[in-house]
Protein backbone atom coordinates (compact mmCIF):
# COMPACT_ATOMS: atom_id res chain seq x y z
CA UNK A 1 0.00 0.00 0.00
CA UNK A 2 2.99 2.47 1.01
CA UNK A 3 4.13 1.96 -2.27
CA UNK A 4 1.04 1.60 -4.56
CA UNK A 5 -0.45 4.91 -3.26
CA UNK A 6 2.77 6.49 -3.58
CA UNK A 7 3.22 5.88 -7.00
CA UNK A 8 -0.58 7.12 -7.30
CA UNK A 9 0.63 10.53 -5.84
CA UNK A 10 3.70 10.80 -8.11
CA UNK A 11 1.89 10.19 -11.31
CA UNK A 12 -1.62 11.94 -10.15
CA UNK A 13 -0.50 15.66 -11.49
CA UNK A 14 -4.62 16.50 -11.75
CA UNK A 15 -5.46 15.16 -8.45
CA UNK A 16 -7.97 17.06 -6.26
CA UNK A 17 -6.59 17.85 -2.66
CA UNK A 18 -9.35 15.35 -0.93
CA UNK A 19 -8.06 12.76 -3.53
CA UNK A 20 -4.21 13.43 -2.10
CA UNK A 21 -5.17 13.84 1.61
CA UNK A 22 -7.00 10.55 1.14
CA UNK A 23 -3.86 8.26 -0.43
CA UNK A 24 -1.41 10.49 2.49
CA UNK A 25 -3.80 9.07 5.41
CA UNK A 26 -3.21 5.16 3.57
CA UNK A 27 0.29 5.75 3.40
CA UNK A 28 0.86 7.17 6.96
CA UNK A 29 -2.04 4.22 8.52
CA UNK A 30 0.83 1.37 6.61
CA UNK A 31 4.32 3.57 7.55
CA UNK A 32 2.74 3.27 11.24
CA UNK A 33 2.20 -0.61 11.26
CA UNK A 34 5.72 -1.12 9.46
CA UNK A 35 7.34 0.97 12.09
CA UNK A 36 5.35 -0.81 15.01
CA UNK A 37 6.16 -4.46 13.27
CA UNK A 38 9.60 -3.20 13.20
CA UNK A 39 9.76 -2.13 16.58
CA UNK A 40 8.25 -5.91 18.10
CA UNK A 41 10.53 -7.66 16.00
CA UNK A 42 13.57 -5.86 17.12
CA UNK A 43 12.21 -6.47 20.71
CA UNK A 44 11.43 -9.94 20.51
CA UNK A 45 14.94 -10.46 19.00
CA UNK A 46 16.48 -8.44 21.61
CA UNK A 47 14.99 -10.33 24.53
CA UNK A 48 15.56 -13.74 22.80
CA UNK A 49 19.35 -12.80 23.13
CA UNK A 50 19.15 -10.88 26.40
CA UNK A 51 20.11 -8.27 24.85
CA UNK A 52 17.24 -5.71 25.46
CA UNK A 53 17.86 -3.03 28.09
CA UNK A 54 16.83 -4.01 31.31
CA UNK A 55 17.19 -1.82 34.27
CA UNK A 56 14.82 -2.74 37.07
CA UNK A 57 14.23 0.21 39.67
CA UNK A 58 11.96 0.13 42.90
CA UNK A 59 8.54 1.80 42.26
CA UNK A 60 5.18 2.13 43.36
CA UNK A 61 3.14 -0.66 41.59
CA UNK A 62 -0.39 0.44 42.38
CA UNK A 63 0.65 3.89 40.64
CA UNK A 64 2.41 2.70 37.76
CA UNK A 65 0.22 0.14 36.71
CA UNK A 66 -2.85 3.14 36.97
CA UNK A 67 -0.70 5.48 35.03
CA UNK A 68 -0.34 2.89 32.29
CA UNK A 69 -4.60 2.52 32.39
CA UNK A 70 -5.16 5.93 32.41
CA UNK A 71 -2.91 6.58 29.27
CA UNK A 72 -5.01 3.81 27.47
CA UNK A 73 -8.12 5.39 28.33
CA UNK A 74 -7.02 8.48 27.15
CA UNK A 75 -6.15 7.32 23.90
CA UNK A 76 -8.32 8.70 21.62
CA UNK A 77 -9.10 4.92 20.18
CA UNK A 78 -10.40 3.76 23.32
CA UNK A 79 -11.96 6.67 24.54
CA UNK A 80 -15.37 4.86 24.27
CA UNK A 81 -14.43 1.99 25.82
CA UNK A 82 -15.00 1.08 29.61
CA UNK A 83 -11.53 0.15 31.62
CA UNK A 84 -11.48 -0.40 35.14
CA UNK A 85 -9.00 -0.63 37.86
CA UNK A 86 -8.61 -1.50 41.79
CA UNK A 87 -5.75 -2.91 44.03
CA UNK A 88 -5.22 -3.83 47.48
CA UNK A 89 -1.38 -2.50 47.62
CA UNK A 90 -1.77 1.00 47.14
CA UNK A 91 1.84 1.07 49.13
CA UNK A 92 3.55 -1.75 47.69
CA UNK A 93 6.90 -1.03 46.15
CA UNK A 94 8.36 -3.38 43.75
CA UNK A 95 11.42 -3.53 41.25
CA UNK A 96 10.92 -3.90 38.24
CA UNK A 97 11.36 -2.43 34.83
CA UNK A 98 8.46 -0.10 34.84
CA UNK A 99 9.21 0.48 30.52
CA UNK A 100 9.35 -2.91 29.63
CA UNK A 101 6.37 -4.15 32.14
CA UNK A 102 4.11 -1.00 30.75
CA UNK A 103 5.04 -2.70 27.24
CA UNK A 104 3.72 -6.00 28.33
CA UNK A 105 0.55 -5.18 30.46
CA UNK A 106 -0.39 -2.63 27.57
CA UNK A 107 -0.10 -5.35 25.34
CA UNK A 108 -3.13 -7.33 27.07
CA UNK A 109 -5.57 -4.73 27.89
CA UNK A 110 -5.14 -3.33 23.91
CA UNK A 111 -5.39 -7.10 22.83
CA UNK A 112 -8.33 -7.28 25.21
CA UNK A 113 -10.17 -3.89 23.79
CA UNK A 114 -8.93 -4.62 20.16
CA UNK A 115 -9.97 -8.15 19.58
CA UNK A 116 -14.04 -7.73 21.24
CA UNK A 117 -16.77 -5.79 20.78
CA UNK A 118 -17.00 -2.33 21.31
CA UNK A 119 -18.91 -2.65 24.55
CA UNK A 120 -16.50 -4.99 26.01
CA UNK A 121 -15.46 -4.61 29.41
CA UNK A 122 -12.17 -4.56 30.74
CA UNK A 123 -11.23 -5.02 34.31
CA UNK A 124 -7.21 -4.35 35.59
CA UNK A 125 -6.82 -6.02 39.50
CA UNK A 126 -3.93 -6.00 41.38
CA UNK A 127 -3.57 -8.13 44.50
CA UNK A 128 -0.85 -9.58 46.80
CA UNK A 129 -1.04 -13.57 48.16
CA UNK A 130 0.95 -13.00 51.54
CA UNK A 131 4.81 -11.60 50.85
CA UNK A 132 5.31 -14.34 48.47
CA UNK A 133 3.60 -12.91 45.08
CA UNK A 134 1.64 -9.90 43.27
CA UNK A 135 -0.74 -10.86 40.91
CA UNK A 136 -2.26 -8.77 38.03
CA UNK A 137 -5.48 -9.45 36.38
CA UNK A 138 -6.75 -8.25 33.05
CA UNK A 139 -10.43 -9.68 32.69
CA UNK A 140 -12.73 -9.35 30.16
CA UNK A 141 -16.37 -10.32 28.96
CA UNK A 142 -15.67 -10.84 25.48
CA UNK A 143 -16.26 -13.39 23.31
CA UNK A 144 -13.82 -15.81 25.17
CA UNK A 145 -10.86 -17.91 23.67
CA UNK A 146 -11.04 -21.48 22.82
CA UNK A 147 -8.68 -23.83 24.15
CA UNK A 148 -7.00 -24.50 20.89
CA UNK A 149 -6.17 -20.28 20.78
CA UNK A 150 -5.34 -20.67 24.15
CA UNK A 151 -2.77 -23.33 23.77
CA UNK A 152 -1.11 -21.01 20.74
CA UNK A 153 -1.55 -17.56 22.46
CA UNK A 154 2.03 -16.58 23.14
CA UNK A 155 3.47 -18.17 20.32
CA UNK A 156 4.92 -15.81 17.62
CA UNK A 157 2.97 -14.20 14.75
CA UNK A 158 -0.16 -16.42 15.98
CA UNK A 159 -3.68 -14.69 15.26
CA UNK A 160 -6.41 -15.77 16.72
CA UNK A 161 -9.86 -16.44 14.88
CA UNK A 162 -11.06 -13.22 16.13
CA UNK A 163 -8.39 -10.71 14.35
CA UNK A 164 -10.21 -10.78 11.31
CA UNK A 165 -11.81 -7.10 11.61
CA UNK A 166 -8.06 -6.04 12.64
CA UNK A 167 -5.45 -7.52 10.24
CA UNK A 168 -2.75 -4.59 10.92
CA UNK A 169 -1.64 -7.04 14.27
CA UNK A 170 1.99 -8.48 13.69
CA UNK A 171 0.66 -11.38 15.82
CA UNK A 172 4.00 -10.32 18.51
CA UNK A 173 2.48 -8.74 21.31
CA UNK A 174 1.18 -11.46 23.40
CA UNK A 175 5.09 -13.56 22.73
CA UNK A 176 6.54 -10.34 24.14
CA UNK A 177 4.20 -9.89 27.25
CA UNK A 178 4.90 -13.15 28.27
CA UNK A 179 8.88 -12.61 27.21
CA UNK A 180 8.42 -9.80 29.19
CA UNK A 181 7.40 -11.09 32.73
CA UNK A 182 9.31 -13.98 32.43
CA UNK A 183 12.46 -11.58 32.57
CA UNK A 184 11.06 -10.22 35.36
CA UNK A 185 10.84 -13.75 37.02
CA UNK A 186 7.17 -13.86 37.40
CA UNK A 187 5.08 -16.24 34.41
CA UNK A 188 1.84 -15.46 32.77
CA UNK A 189 -1.75 -17.46 32.38
CA UNK A 190 -5.06 -17.35 30.68
CA UNK A 191 -8.18 -18.32 31.06
CA UNK A 192 -10.97 -18.44 28.79
CA UNK A 193 -14.38 -20.31 27.53
CA UNK A 194 -15.62 -19.18 24.07
CA UNK A 195 -18.59 -16.55 24.73
CA UNK A 196 -17.76 -15.95 28.36
CA UNK A 197 -14.19 -13.50 28.27
CA UNK A 198 -11.12 -13.84 29.03
CA UNK A 199 -8.57 -13.81 32.19
CA UNK A 200 -4.90 -12.92 31.69
CA UNK A 201 -3.11 -13.00 35.31
CA UNK A 202 0.47 -12.20 35.41
CA UNK A 203 2.01 -13.32 38.37
CA UNK A 204 5.52 -11.89 40.04
CA UNK A 205 7.67 -12.93 42.47
CA UNK A 206 8.03 -10.96 46.30
CA UNK A 207 11.54 -11.46 47.91
CA UNK A 208 10.23 -12.43 51.39
CA UNK A 209 12.44 -10.80 53.08
CA UNK A 210 11.83 -7.42 51.94
CA UNK A 211 8.76 -7.72 50.55
CA UNK A 212 9.46 -6.26 47.28
CA UNK A 213 9.43 -7.88 43.61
Amino acid sequence: PIKGYAELLADGSNADKQTIQEYGAVILKNVDHTEHLINDLKLTYQLDCGAVPYDPKSVLLTRCVREWVIDIVNDPSYANREITFESNAPTLTVSIDAGLLRRAVGNIIVNALVHNPANTKVDVILETDSDRYVYLYIRDNGSGISEAEQAELFNRYYRGTNTKEKPEGSGLGLAIAKQIVVLHGGDITVRSKPGEGTEFVVRLPLDEATGKA
